[in-house]
């Protein structure tokens, strides 16, 4: 049996139900390193529950991969309460990359049974697998999920639900952390990840007012440590992760994009900010004299990826949808990322929101790089 179907079966059973009992709440901490505040949202009244999440509330995050790690530090230092859901096996492993031991004594390897803690409290579901390894049997046992014809989520259901996928279209083929050589289920895993959005998007709680529910499209993930600014210091995960790939040279573009890509681009649906035909032709003629300056303008004033996302800008992406109120985000999209280190704004993601659309290609026949430190 293939690992990805390994791993699928064994979720599939694991999410029904668990014995182990849920530990104590942990203190909610506030907001450090530039992460999305919980204070900064709208206040919705206390019988809107399909509304922004308050702080304190519960959100079940279904993986396992290191994106799920990310969103839990991200949703913690915005005063959530993630629950990383994933089998054993791999919670033992993301004990040393998290850092976090009030995440981890929260951490399941199923859903929450009558009598826990959590039962009855759960404000939301975030789907965010790296790899193809959620069937939509899997979805529909966590949105469907009861114990003793009980429902787990809070009164009145979720107020949330998020599915993460990549586009569907990608120029850059690259591999995932998770990649071993003999391996090639490119073709399945392609048609795992369409049903796993189809059948989210035709469920009950997919067919509400548009906010409550989002597919959030990723290209390839990169990044999510600690190694770039201050902004990533207290949600990034372990320096580890960078050397975690039998990819040659991946651990230097992993650390690139966390030091100089933690900018955002918002695009409508699924999709992906393709290249002008011409832009590669220009850079090469502008540039030819001077490769510092070319290495430069890669990765700075925004340059955008085509097809490539940081773990980071997407959890900071989960982040923000939970915290607004239905209708003020848009029911799919998708994240990319752009030269910039630092995290976007509240003020620029309420305009990225209002206005999804891919950043512009910048043309390098204007770029001093003398105010960057590069001679031209």
């Amino acid at each position: 049996m293939k690992i990805a179907s390994m791993i699928a079966s064994l979720l599939a059973g694991l999410l029904m139900s668990r014995s182990s009992a849920f530990v104590a709440p942990p203190q909610i901490n506030s907001r450090r390193g530039g992460t999305v505040s919980s204070t900064q949202k709208h206040n919705p009244s206390p019988t809107q529950l399909e509304a922004a999440l308050s702080p304190g509330d519960y959100v079940m995050l279904i993986g396992p991969g290191f994106l799920q790690l990310v969103v839990a530090k991200t949703l913690k230092q915005a005063g959530l309460r993630p629950i990383v859901c994933a089998p054993q096996t791999k919670l033992d492993s993301f004990e040393k990359l998290v850092n976090d031991g009030e995440i981890m004594k929260d951490s399941t390897i199923g859903m929450p049974e009558v009598g826990e803690d959590q039962f009855g409290k759960l404000a939301a579901v975030v789907v965010c697998s790296e790899n193809a390894v959620i069937t939509d049997e899997v979805l529909l046992r966590v949105l469907d999920y009861k114990d003793k014809g009980q429902s787990p989520w809070v009164e009145g259901g979720l107020k949330k639900a998020i599915c993460c996928a990549p586009v569907s279209e990608k120029v850059q083929k690259v591999k995932s952390m998770g990649w071993i050589p003999i391996f090639n289920n490119d073709a399945k895993d392609d048609n795992i990840w369409k049903e796993l959005v189809n059948t989210f998007k035709s469920h009950p709680v997919s067919k509400v007012a548009e906010g409550k529910s989002s597919v959030i499209r990723h290209g390839s993930l990169l990044g999510g440590s600690v190694d770039g600014p201050e902004c990533i210091k207290h949600v990034g995960i372990d320096e580890g992760m960078y050397k975690m790939s039998l990819e040659q040279y991946r651990d230097l573009i992993e650390r690139a994009f966390d030091r100089y890509r933690l900018g955002t681009q918002l695009l409508q649906g699924d999709s992906i900010n393709l290249k002008p035909p011409n832009q590669e032709k220009m850079e090469k003629e502008a540039f030819k004299k001077n490769e510092a300056s070319k290495e430069t303008f890669t990765v700075v004033d925004g340059y955008p990826e085509v097809d490539r996302s940081n773990r980071h800008s997407v959890a900071q992406a989960i982040a923000q949808v939970l915290l607004r109120d239905d209708g003020a985000t848009p029911s799919e999209f998708t994240v990319l990322s752009k030269a910039i280190g630092n995290f976007q704004t509240d003020a620029e993601w309420d305009e990225m929101f209002k206005n999804p659309q891919p950043a512009k290609w910048p043309d390098p026949y204007a770029f001093e790089p003398e105010k960057f430190g590069v001679e031209a």
